[in-house]
This record gives structure tokens, C-alpha cells and sequence, in this order.
């Protein structure tokens, strides 16, 4: 999880997890405490929350704030404004940015590694005035706090400083209002930052007792200085669940290939993945796609083994298409459902036997929801978690099969040869590349003829050079996040968070057909069976006027009038079609194709583009590419 290049040191401190490298200072901040401390530019700064559900403000100014004037130190301190700014996102939110900047746009700390993914970075350390507006005058505040450990540096008091808020468990409402509760953070649960300016840095242990920002008990904060020259790996944690255990960041066993191609890579369901890569950009990896062939990491995928004499039955009543059909050797796309018929998550079935199958999903808890149906039905079913254990590439694209043909050798001793013009679609069959055991199906969330390749992260790295190797003379390129993200939604292919939740039925996102409706029971049957008269809404493909890009969230209206009639839930510009494009889910008296709505950019009032509705995948509808 971790180099360095020492050993790391030892701690006298036995309520707080081991150093993760060389410890040059440690300080203990008792509950309703602040400490000012030095950091060296390059060292890192670990912030831990020592018994849990405790906040820490932290500010920094550079070295020199105490010999330059008022205005100057105001100028070299950690300025929320630019780094917003800086950043990308004007508004505030809750969470961590990846840097923080001065006023004068210098960059003072990186985020390294969070072990809680809630935070607070918009809002003042908490203040004397906030006390006394709730009826507690003379309580400590955080602010009060610093201006004591500040002082001996210069630094003028101020009645309120604004900080990063680490742990601070915060949301913006609908309303814009700021709500708070207790924190998400756990015994252990850290920040580290790494300093890139020598630094004067004062952090507190937030003094509040009388909300639930502390969990109503202040308790100490630890701060751990590490020597520079160590390399700590880039990661964050998340919990999806209060009872599933923390998640950190991983690679896969491609990323290290895919490292030294490109560094811009980004945080996606606890990996690190490509968003592009160097020397190319999302353009032509779009267009090696769709032309040629195009190689990405799919590893991100969770993966589930479903096993038992009941694994047809737990399948059967939990995913939305009809297993009986799903036999040996085929799998089949659906959803697995809620009792309310709303989506728990989408993803595909893979069928070995009828007591043995595999689930390929998105999240952690796709197989939590599986083991506490059969447990509540009583069935025989175990559901394994073997998502470490079988990491994923895609390879699409006209070309792919051409690629793939040459390296092919079956596994099975049913087989004396194999051929890939054999495996249908949504096949699969195992097989060896080389001598490399792969399951290999018929798969893929592009719109382009493609296989995804199932291996042992053992055999990654080779598999990755193998095909990057046997694909070269055809164009074959890798493939980052932003253009699968562009070619998935002119396939109208369905992404979490943005054409789906689980309060959205399958008939309102766009994958009804998905539904069998036929088998006698299973879960959500009768909430379904009186959505699919009348949906609330229902998922369609827009083509906008112009090259304007819609945005997720943005509001479609009825031609020529006020009311709202849906919302944006993913759009893009099709270099193929040449047309803007967006994916909608609008009320079904608007969704019949030719429809003319208005998509509203921004607030939907002063501009407004007008958007023809038409089938959810507005390149090759009926997937005969595919198919092919």
C-alpha cells in the first residue's frame, strides 16, 4: 500500500494507527485545543481524528507571513475563493479539493490520501459569535483558538478564519441553506496533505459540544509531520455503508501500464482510471474506436459468483430478465430490483450452470443485496465477492475481432478449434491468449462491435502488452473515461448517478424491455406492473440544434412555454452524427419521436436551445454494430 524509502518510524502513541513513513515532529491536540506548527516545503502533513466523529480546521500561510504586512499575510494564506476557482468549481461543496491555493494563485497544499470522504472546505472555523447567537457566551471557539497560537508568529487575531473543515459532515440543501451533522469519520480516519511552499500551519480540535458536528463530545486530534522524499500513493476512502468496510483507492492491474502512458488519471468507484492519455487526446481515442480498435480498463466492474442449488432461484427473483433463458455459455444485460421497482444497480448475468453463475455490476453492495435475499427466502445460494480476483479489459471497435482472432486458442476440450465468428453476442467462452486463461465474452458499453477480457490480475500487465502489441498495425489505442463516456451515451447506454438511481424504475430509464414480466414473481413485480401503465417519466435520445452542450441536470421544457417537462441526465457533442446530443428522461406526453422540446442551458430562461426527441441511442439504434 505504501513506499517509502526508510523504514517507517515507530510512535509512542498506541490509540492512533502506525506511521506511514518517517516521522520528523507529531504533535497531540488536545479536545478543544488549536496548535501552530513549521512544515518544510515537501514534507507531509497527516491530520488524524483520534477517537472518531471529531472535527479539525487547518490553515496555512507561508513561511514568511510574520515579517510582511496585514495585507501580504492576507495574501499568503490558503484563499477558498481562488482554489474554487482554481479548481474548476466556483460553488462550494462538501469534500476536498485536490489543492489548495494562495490568493496570489500559488499553490500551499496537495491532497494526498483521505480516509473519510466527508469534509467541509467553504465554511469559518467555528466562532465566538456562533456561540453567543445560541446562547453560550465565553464558549471556546476554534477561531479564539487560533488567534492564541497565532500571535507569538505576528499573525493579527481575526474574530472568524476561514479553513479547511477536515471531517466536517456538511450539505447543501436544495435550498442553498447549509445543514449539518455528526461526522462520518472513525477512529483512525485521516487527511495528509503535502506542503509545496514552506509553511506555517495551525490546526485545532474543534471545541463544539454543543451540536452533533462532534458527535456532542470534543475529543484530541493528532497531527504526524513526515519527511519529504517519501512517496505515498494518491488514494481516498469510501464507505458506501455504514456496516461495509472502508474502501481506498486501488490500481488495477493494468494501471501500472497505464501510468506510463498518461498521468491524468481520476478517482471512478474506488479506481484509478484514465480520463485521457498523452499525445492523443479524447478525440482521436474516440475515433480509434469507432474506426479502428480501442483497449480500456474495465476493472472498476464488481464482480459476484452466485453458487448453490437455489442460484437460478436467488437470479431469478431478484434480476429483472428471465433467467430460464440465460443457459450455459450465454449472459444477458438487466438490472436487479428493489421492492418499489427502482433499480438497485444494472449489469450482466453470466450463466456457467444452473447452480453456478456470475454477476458483473458496479457496486460493493450488489452482492450484500443478493445474500440478504437468499437469507430472507432461506435459499441454498452463497454470493462471493471475487471482484480482487478477476480484473477486466475491453477491447472494441470494427477492428477488434481481427485482433483478437490471431491469439486465440481454446480451453475447453470440447473444442478442437474456435473461432470467434462462433461466439454470438452476449457469449462468452474461456479461452487462451498466449498462455493466458481469459474468460472472453461478447460484451461491451461502447456501441461498437467488442470483447471484454476477464484475467487474474497476475496475468494483467502481460495481457495489456500482449494485445497493445498485436494491435498496433491495425490503430489499436487506448481508451480514457471521456471518450467511453462520449461513446457510451450515443449508444444510449445507461450510467449510475445520471440516467439512474434506485428510485428510478427500469420503464422510467429506458430499459423496460429489460423486465420479463412473464415470470411468476419476483421482486418489485406489482410496483412495476402499475408504473409500466403510465411512467413518470421515460428515458428518450435528444439531438439539439447548433453544437451547444447540454449538462446533466439542466431542465427540458415544452416548446414555446414555461412548465418543465424533464431534465438532462447526460449529453455530449457525436463527432460521428456532428450533432449535439443528449440523453433525457421527460414525461411521456412529450417523449413520441419528432417531439420538439427546449433544453434549458443554465437557468432555462434567457437561452434556450430547441432539441427533437428521437430513440435513446441516436447512433446505430438497432446496435447492428454491435451485433455484427
Amino acid at each position: 500500500m505504501l513506499a517509502v524509502t526508510k523504514e517507517p518510524s515507530h510512535s509512542p502513541y498506541l490509540d492512533i494507527p502506525s506511521p506511514l513513513g518517517i516521522v520528523v515532529a507529531e504533535y497531540r491536540l488536545e479536545p478543544g485545543s488549536a496548535q501552530a506548527y513549521p512544515v518544510v516545503k515537501g514534507q507531509y502533513i497527516q491530520i488524524i481524528d483520534v477517537a472518531g466523529s471529531q472535527c479539525s480546521d487547518f490553515l496555512a500561510f507561508a513561511e514568511d507571513s510574520a515579517n510582511v504586512s496585514r495585507s501580504e499575510i492576507d495574501r499568503q494564506e490558503i484563499d477558498s475563493t481562488v482554489t474554487r476557482t482554481l479548481n474548476g468549481i466556483a460553488n462550494p461543496q462538501a469534500g476536498l479539493h485536490g489543492k489548495y491555493f494562495s490568493q496570489t494563485l500559488q499553490p500551499m497544499v496537495e491532497v494526498i490520501q483521505s480516509t473519510c470522504d466527508r469534509h467541509d472546505s467553504f465554511l469559518l472555523a467555528c466562532t465566538s459569535r456562533y456561540y453567543e447567537d445560541a446562547g453560550y457566551p465565553g464558549h471556546p471557539s476554534c477561531s479564539d483558538n487560533f488567534n492564541q497560537v497565532l500571535a507569538p508568529y505576528g499573525i493579527q487575531p481575526r474574530p472568524g478564519w476561514p479553513a479547511i473543515n477536515f471531517f466536517f459532515n456538511t450539505h447543501i440543501n436544495d435550498t442553498n441553506h447549509v445543514t449539518a451533522a455528526e461526522s462520518w469519520s472513525r477512529p483512525g480516519d485521516y487527511v495528509l496533505l503535502q506542503a509545496h511552499q514552506n509553511l506555517l500551519c495551525a490546526s485545532s480540535a474543534c471545541p463544539d459540544d454543543i451540536d452533533p458536528a462532534n458527535g456532542w463530545q470534543p475529543t484530541p486530534i493528532h497531527i504526524r509531520i513526515y519527511a519529504a522524499h517519501q512517496t505515498f500513493p494518491r488514494l481516498t476512502g469510501t464507505r458506501i455503508a455504514a456496516d461495509l468496510p472502508l474502501r481506498l483507492t486501488q490500481e488495477s492491474a493494468f494501471t501500472p501500464r497505464i501510468r506510463s502512458l498518461t498521468d491524468d488519471l481520476s478517482e471512478y468507484n474506488s479506481f484509478w482510471v484514465p480520463s485521457s492519455f498523452a499525445h492523443q487526446g479524447d478525440l482521436a481515442e474516440y475515433w480509434a474506436l469507432r474506426e479502428k480498435a480501442a483497449l480500456m480498463d474495465l476493472s472498476a466492474l464488481r464482480k459476484f459468483e452466485i453458487t448453490g442449488a437455489d442460484a437460478f432461484a436467488l437470479l431469478q427473483y431478484a434480476f429483472s430478465r428471465n433467467v430460464e433463458k440465460i443457459t450455459a455459455g450465454h449472459c444477458a444485460y438487466g438490472c436487479l430490483l428493489n421492492p418499489h421497482g427502482g433499480i438497485v444497480d444494472d449489469g450482466i448475468v453470466f450463466c456457467f450452470s444452473p447452480t453456478h453463475y456470475r454477476y458483473v455490476g458496479n457496486c460493493d453492495s450488489d452482492g450484500d443485496w443478493l445474500a440478504k435475499i437468499a437469507q430472507h427466502q432461506g435459499w441454498s445460494a452463497t454470493v462471493t465477492d471475487i471482484s480482487p480476483q478477476v480484473h477486466n479489459l475491453a477491447l472494441q471497435g470494427p477492428a477488434s475481432g481481427s485482433i483478437l482472432a490471431p491469439l486465440i486458442t481454446p480451453i475447453s476440450p470440447s473444442l478442437d478449434s474456435f473461432s470467434l465468428h462462433h461466439l454470438g453476442y452476449f457469449q462468452f467462452e474461456p479461452v487462451w491468449i498466449d498462455d493466458i486463461p481469459v474468460l472472453l465474452s461478447r460484451t461491451g458499453y461502447t456501441g461498437e462491435l467488442g470483447y471484454e477480457l476477464f484475467v487474474h490480475p497476475r496475468y494483467g500487465p502481460q495481457l495489456w502488452n500482449r494485445l497493445m502489441a498485436a494491435g498496433k498495425p491495425q490503430g489499436l489505442q487506448p481508451l480514457g473515461m471521456n471518450a467511453l463516456n462520449r461513446a457510451r451515451i450515443e449508444a444510449g447506454l445507461l450510467a449510475r448517478g445520471y440516467e439512474f438511481d434506485d428510485l428510478t424504475s427500469p420503464y422510467q430509464a429506458g430499459i423496460g424491455w429489460t423486465v420479463a414480466m412473464k415470470k411468476p414473481d419476483f421482486i418489485g413485480k406489482s410496483a412495476l406492473e402499475a408504473i409500466r401503465q403510465h411512467p413518470p417519466r421515460v428515458t428518450v435520445g435528444l439531438v439539439l440544434q447548433g453544437n451547444e452542450v447540454a449538462a446533466h441536470g439542466q431542465c427540458v421544457f415544452a416548446q414555446g412555454e414555461r412548465w418543465r417537462v424533464g431534465h438532462i441526465t447526460s449529453a455530449t457533442f457525436s463527432p460521428i452524427l456532428n450533432k449535439s446530443i443528449a440523453i433525457a428522461q421527460i414525461a411521456p406526453e412529450y417523449a413520441q419521436p419528432a417531439t420538439i422540446v427546449e433544453v434549458g442551458l443554465l437557468d432555462g430562461i434567457k437561452r434556450r436551445i430547441e432539441a427533437t426527441v428521437g430513440p435513446l441511442a441516436a447512433f446505430d439504434p438497432t446496435k447492428s454494430r454491435a451485433r455484427s
